[in-house]
């Protein structure tokens, strides 16, 4: 009901803004009802097909605009309808479906992405280009960056440390948020959207409010998500103590010119995410944690003479964790507050020598980290981190290439602690990674790509210091302050194609990575992981990635997509753990255009996902069975009067079936989620 209430509250001053500004009324006066139908659809048309192309535009990997047929790095886009549906209540439930990206869960709410076999503190995300560091080393820290407003999602898969730095060894996560309102070739306006989701499987509304209002270059947005879950079922019960809250507010207010942009954007999220245990060993377990991340941005762009481009991030954050041991716990067992402080200023010029234009970079991050809570598992630290950089692109012909280089000095510095038993020290790292990469279009519509890339990654302060009772993971773990960075080395080698009738993407890849940080269980004498150390060892990374999408009549789309990925730890000659295992999906998507006379675009799809027992295991680790799970969806685009209405209608699991995810950390006690029906309506006024 807080959420709810939150929710409310948002709406109303949702209200009060739109009393306060000017009515949208154009020059040509208000759009005639009919106008405002095509109008919708239009762009809801848009939006569908945007989101269908295997071409769309991404910035992540190039610092520019880039279609991903052409960036030399695998880049992955979900955005638009598609990404309207895939929404839930963590990032990684966003991403999953797509090859090579994995979501590990353990209760709602709490699904973070694995990228070829590789998460935590090897992946870096981002916040419309703002670093997040929200504590992601925990195996229970997904990370706190709300989606629900998202534009698109951009994912980088592979290293990207050349533009990211330390942590970007696995790949990247960017969480773009849409252009700020302007009206400089239009009148004022103000335009609304909302959208109101139900999952039935944890009883679950969830509702998104967002008005956007512009005059002149002047724009501003407010946007307010509220979500609610209860206990999770499962085919045969269900999984108590796994319910959710969420509420999120955001503000962006800017001017955009011709020459110029400057946008201020704030956010606050907050989270209430109950911790699942096991029957056996933790009968009638309540823990949970409650989280709050608050972010502000600035950021400025303006253009120096013609060709120059100069942009400006100035970002602070704020992660506060706190992990309880009961429903009735009034004392925080575990707090951890970090707050950061980062920035970035890009000069992108203008075409130099054998080059057709590229990025300069300067980058600064201040992280400081305090216990907050009766139990200590690491120590209060400062991390901070500068780095300079330039990734330049060279066109000719059919060849585009691109080539980079990076400089990071990164610090870690801890506080005398007598409950650890730990002296104030300081640690400095230095790395030098650089990233070489080539498209060739075979024809207009098909490219060859490779790359190569080296990543690194610096211990953080629970690598190298832990030692304690996580609540999180119901685990005890214990670092080792001895570590060295971690340094990879990537090659990756792609097919991509984006044809009127056919679409899709076969990509394989080798990453090495020498002094790996890792938990090796220890003490226990099980399977269960419930004691772990962190240790060193090289690692080797090889999988391959394909998806294709093929018009076989004009109101028919068949879809097939697939991953492999196998992870080795060479020093002793053993599989790495958590890496997911082999997957196969199909599916087919039939859309007319319209319905009769009030339904628009409907569209009814099928899938069907294959995942395989994992047979490549450490000698601790556990592996359920393979299983195969069916979807359902059906939709369109509804007029209702005055209203135009989208509905997605998604039947997930569609026949209950029992099964236990190799990526779940509950899956030596607890099934998957069984059947859910989700019904989400959006629309704008």
């Amino acid at each position: 009901m807080r959420i709810l209430v939150r929710l409310l509250r948002a709406a109303i001053l949702i209200r009060l803004i739109t009393l306060a500004l000017p009515s949208p009324v154009g020059a040509q006066g208000a759009p005639t009802e009919q106008a405002r139908r095509d109008s919708t659809l239009r762009a809801e048309q848009a939006r569908r097909d945007s989101a269908q192309r295997i071409g769309a535009v991404q910035v992540t990997a190039t610092f520019t605009p880039t279609r991903v047929l052409d960036a030399p790095q695998p880049v992955a886009v979900i955005g638009g309808a598609e990404l309207r549906r895939a929404q839930g209540a963590a990032v990684g439930d966003a991403l999953e479906q797509l090859p090579g990206i994995r979501s590990p869960s353990m209760t709602t709410g709490i699904g973070k992405p694995v990228i070829r076999g590789l998460t935590h503190n090897r992946i870096v995300t981002l916040d419309n280009g703002q670093r997040s560091e929200t504590q992601q080393w925990g195996h229970d820290h997904s990370p706190n960056v709300e989606t629900s407003n998202a534009e698109q999602i951009e994912v980088i898969k592979g290293p990207a440390s050349v533009l990211y730095g330390s942590d970007a060894l696995g790949g990247v996560i960017n969480i773009v948020a849409p252009a700020l309102p302007e009206a400089r070739a239009e009148s004022p306006f103000l335009r609304g959207r909302a959208t109101m989701a139900y999952n039935t499987n944890v009883m679950g509304p969830d509702g998104t409010l967002r008005l956007d209002a512009a005059r002149g270059g002047f724009g501003a947005r407010l946007a307010a998500t509220g979500r609610l879950t209860g206990d999770m079922r499962v085919p045969r019960g269900v999984l108590r103590n796994t319910e959710n809250e969420t509420g999120h507010v955001e503000l962006a207010t800017g001017y955009t010119g011709s020459t110029r942009k400057l946008m201020l954007r704030i956010s606050e999220r907050r989270e209430r995410i109950e911790i699942f245990d096991d029957p056996i060993t933790a009968p009638g377990y309540t823990g949970f944690q409650r989280l709050t991340t608050s972010r502000g941005t600035l950021e400025g762009e303006t253009a120096l003479g013609a060709r120059d481009r100069l942009q400006l991030q100035l970002g602070v954050e704020q992660n506060f964790r706190r992990e309880f041991a009961d429903a009735n716990a009034s004392d925080i067992a575990l707090g951890l507050l970090v707050n950061n402080a980062s920035g970035f200023l890009h000069l992108h010029h203008r075409p130099i020598g054998p080059f057709s234009g590229g990025t300069v970079g300067v980058f600064a991050l201040d992280s400081r980290f305090e216990n907050r809570g009766t139990e200590t598992l690491i120590p209060d630290s400062r991390s901070q981190n500068i780095a300079v950089y330039a990734l330049e692109h060279a066109e000719r012909g059919r060849w585009r290439g691109t080539v980079g280089a990076r400089w990071d000095l990164r610090s870690l510095s801890i506080a005398d602690d007598a409950v650890l038993g730990l002296s104030a020290e300081s640690q400095r790292h230095q790395a030098v990674t650089g990233s070489v990469g080539m498209s060739y279009r075979l024809v207009e519509w098909a490219s060859v790509v490779a790359s190569a890339g080296r990543g690194f990654r610096a211990p953080a302060a629970p690598d190298l210091y832990a030692n304690g009772f996580h609540e999180g993971t119901r685990a005890f773990e214990r670092g080792n302050p001895d570590l060295r960075i971690e340094t990879s080395l990537n090659t990756d080698i792609g097919l991509r194609v984006e044809h009127a009738r056919v679409t899709g993407e076969l990509s394989v890849f080798r990453n090495a990575i020498d002094d790996f940080i890792y938990l090796r269980p220890f003490g226990t004498g099980g399977a269960a992981f419930d004691s772990l150390e962190v240790v060193q060892g090289n690692a080797l990374l090889r999988g391959a990635e394909a998806r294709v999408a093929v018009r076989t009549l004009p109101w028919l789309t068949l879809q097939a997509a697939g991953d492999v990925v196998r992870g080795q730890n060479t020093s002793v000659d053993v599989p790495l753990t958590f890496v997911p295992p082999p997957r196969v999906q199909l599916g087919a998507r039939a859309e007319r255009a319209r319905l009769g006379g009030y339904v628009m675009r409907p569209w009814l799809s099928v899938q069907g996902e294959r995942n395989w027992r994992q047979t490549r295991l450490d000698p601790r680790d556990v592996a359920p069975a393979g299983y195969t799970l069916w979807q359902l969806g059906a939709g369109g685009t509804l007029l209702a009067g005055a209203r135009v209405l989208v509905v997605d209608l998604a039947v997930r699991n569609v026949f209950d079936t029992r099964y236990r995810s190799f990526m779940s950390r509950y899956k030596e006690f607890a099934d998957g989620p069984g059947r859910a029906v989700v019904l989400r309506v959006t629309t704008e006024f």
